[in-house]
């Protein structure tokens, strides 16, 4: 029996209707993604045969590459590194997966990891509890995006794979080593669209700073959309114009991957909540009060006996954690205090106006910049860095815009724009306040 697959991306949710596609979305935006989990989990109320996989990417997901060795993942969820930078790992209310560790230049392995940013698949656990239904399986969206550029062969050149759904666009990056993922779930600005071809490696975006960089631009995309993608990408020229579309899929190619997925591959988000168990619950009740009544005379006094020893242990167990926790409290005030003693001899220091300038300077530098990095001396000097990313861009007209707002190059050396790499730095002092 084929499994039934339905789709939570952004804040609609999406389920096969006969031949074609449904999109539910909540009547209040602001709790959309709750309300789409709501949605799943009435889904999940019933039964249904042959199981049912989740493709889940609501507003509140987070992906985020990790360098680990070469690993599973129950291993990799026990790395102190890992668990230290990534407590997701050991919630119990949040769900998690990662991709296969690959290899990346370099010679050291890493990873993708999705995961949950609040409570939602929890929900659907317990939904299925409730039910006596089979749990889903659940993928991240760009699981089932690798999945559908892997089934092309080895042959194929994809490297993007590009959502384009009302409600829900999103990029995934395959690249090995640079595996990424970027969703938007609100209106896309021009800004918004300009990124997005970026993402896609756009030639006109920002110059090639590698090798990498090169053979990222020369990648084939793949699009999944319901409907004519030039109706929800006000970009589409471009990216045809770049000649590297490979394919353009509906969501029936995405629901094929997922079926496809093993249930063991790591990404697996519903992993990281214990399985219920299926029983009837008419007999479930019977027997447990069977079992009950069975052992109520027979081992009360035993009973009674364990629990009070468990008691015990639990409070002695209790103390030893209780007693670690003050040792680490103690060894952080001595640490603290050492920082204090450090800190001691260094004077604060404060740029007249700084907060006035910094506001005028973050509305006026133009588009066609990204400030990239901004520190303040004491002297009130400054180094500032930024980087073209496209449009024309004019450095007399920047320069004066920058002295306006109190940041006045030093006449020599102050100012460098290099041309070929679309990189500007300027270093000099804080004049005066801003205008």
């Amino acid at each position: 029996m084929q499994s039934h697959v339905a789709m939570v991306l952004g804040r609609s949710v999406w389920t096969k209707d006969g031949e074609s596609w449904r999109r539910e979305v909540p009547e209040e935006p602001a709790a959309g993604a709750t309300q789409a989990v709501a949605r799943v989990c009435e889904m999940l109320s019933y039964a249904r045969s042959g199981g049912t996989v989740l493709v889940f990417e609501p507003c509140a997901m987070a992906h985020q590459g990790v360098e680990t060795p070469n690993v599973r993942r129950s291993v990799f969820a026990t790395l102190a590194r890992v668990r230290s930078e990534h407590p997701v790992v050991a919630s119990e209310g949040l769900g998690w997966g990662i991709e296969k560790p690959e290899l990346a230049p370099g010679g050291a392995y890493s990873t993708l990891m999705h995961y949950e940013l609040a409570p939602g698949i929890s929900h659907l656990c317990d939904a299925c509890a409730l039910s006596g239904s089979r749990p889903p399986t659940v993928w991240s969206a760009y699981t089932v995006a690798a999945a559908c550029a892997n089934s092309r062969g080895r042959g194929s050149r994809v490297g993007y794979l590009l959502f384009l759904l009302p409600g829900f666009v999103a990029v995934a990056s395959f690249a090995a080593g640079r595996r990424s993922f970027r969703a938007w779930t609100e209106p896309m600005t021009e800004r918004d669209w300009k990124a997005l071809l970026a993402c896609l490696g756009d030639p006109g975006a920002r110059p090639a700073n590698s090798a990498a960089d090169a053979t990222a631009r020369r990648a084939g995309i793949s699009v999944v959309a319901e409907g004519a993608p030039e109706e929800a990408c006000p970009v589409w020229e471009q990216v045809v114009a770049s000649g590297r579309i490979e394919s353009v899929a509906d969501l029936d190619a995405v629901a094929a991957a997922a079926r496809a997925i093993p249930s063991v591959h790591p990404g697996n988000l519903m992993e990281s909540f214990p399985v219920p168990r299926r029983l009837d619950r008419l007999a479930a009740g019977v027997g447990a009060a069977a079992f009950a009544l069975a052992i109520a005379f027979a081992l009360g006094a035993v009973v009674l006996r364990s629990r009070l020893a468990d008691a015990d242990a639990s409070a002695r167990a209790s103390e030893g954690v209780l007693a670690s926790r003050l040792e680490a409290l103690d060894g952080n005030r001595v640490e603290m205090t050492g920082l204090q003693e450090e800190r001691g001899g260094i004077s604060a220091y404060r740029v007249p106006g700084a907060h006035r300038i910094l506001l005028r300077l973050a509305g006026d530098i133009p588009d066609e910049l990204t400030l990239t990095s901004l520190s303040l001396g004491r002297d009130a000097g400054f180094a500032l860095e930024a980087e073209r990313v496209g449009g024309e861009f004019n450095p007399d007209v920047t320069r004066g815009v920058l002295q306006r707002d109190g940041f006045v190059p030093d006449p020599s050396g102050g100012w460098v724009y290099a041309t070929p790499t679309g990189k500007l730095s300027v270093r000099g002092k804080i004049e005066g306040q801003a205008e």
